[in-house]
């Protein structure tokens, strides 16, 4: 754990300051900031930019304009009002170590006017930060150089990241598969209709009708009309004797008259 307070203003100003005691403790991972207050005396009724509080590793003690280093920890504190002031301010931010180096700590208030981040305030920690290879190793950093021209940028540069919460998604609670439906046994085919009825009950040739034995499968319209005539019988066989039937026909027959 490293920690260190540092009280002496050092000001770019520009309406905005860094006020009181400022101080940062790292714990691992972490570094957590304070300061006794973030105050704008610019004229009521003023808003500033959005403002952005970070903490850089330099090569040396910041004084103004151009700087190199490498952003270490960072949040956006939105705007402020003229003639007001944040008090007893905490954050506990995520705190990414520079590479191999001696290196000065500076905690900048920088302002966004629409193009870039300007630093409006800041303050040098007097106690210098050590990185030796067998830390970054271990750690494995992967820390990248920052030069920043606080006049001639161009692009919009990146303030500090500031740590925001990753949102959680839900996942979505896994269905159970459906249990498979045992396929229905296949229907038997269905037995021609012919085979379903039953044999047709027998007509009688000596009380039928002529359109009745004439309806008996075999039979034409002339051999029923033939065998009404030829009444009565004593047998089927008896029917051999009406004109137009023969022995052949009298078989085919036979399973469909009675007497």
């Amino acid at each position: 754990m490293l920690t260190e307070i540092q009280n002496n203003t050092q000001t770019q100003t520009d309406g905005l300051f860094l006020s009181g005691n400022a101080g940062y403790r790292i714990e691992n991972d972490r570094v957590i900031v304070n300061l006794d207050a973030i105050r704008s005396d610019r004229p009521e009724g003023n808003i500033s930019g959005t403002l952005s509080l970070e903490l850089w590793a330099l090569n040396r003690p910041f004084t103004g304009g151009d700087f190199n280093g490498q952003p270490l920890a960072g949040t956006q504190i939105g705007e402020m009002l003229g003639q007001h002031f944040l008090a007893g301010c905490e954050y506990d931010l995520i705190f990414k170590a520079p590479s191999v180096g001696n290196w000065t700590l500076c905690l900048m208030l920088r302002e966004w006017n629409g193009d870039n981040f300007e630093t409006r305030d800041f303050r040098n920690f007097d106690l210098p930060y050590r990185v030796d290879l067998q830390l970054v190793e271990s750690a494995k950093a992967d820390a990248k150089v920052v030069d920043i021209n606080a006049k001639r940028e161009t692009a919009k540069p990146e303030a500090a990241k500031t740590e925001t919460a990753k949102p959680v998604t839900a996942k979505p609670e896994a269905k159970k598969p459906a249990e498979a439906k045992k396929p229905a046994a296949p229907k038997a085919p269905a037995k021609k209709a012919a085979e379903k009825k039953e044999a047709a009950a027998p007509v009688s040739v000596n009380k039928a009708t002529a359109a009745e034995l004439a309806a008996v499968k075999g039979l034409s319209t002339k051999q029923a009309e033939a065998i009404v005539a030829g009444r009565p019988y004593k047998s089927v066989d008896d029917v051999i004797k009406a004109k137009g039937m023969g022995a052949k026909l009298l078989e085919k027959v036979r399973g469909s008259l009675k007497v």
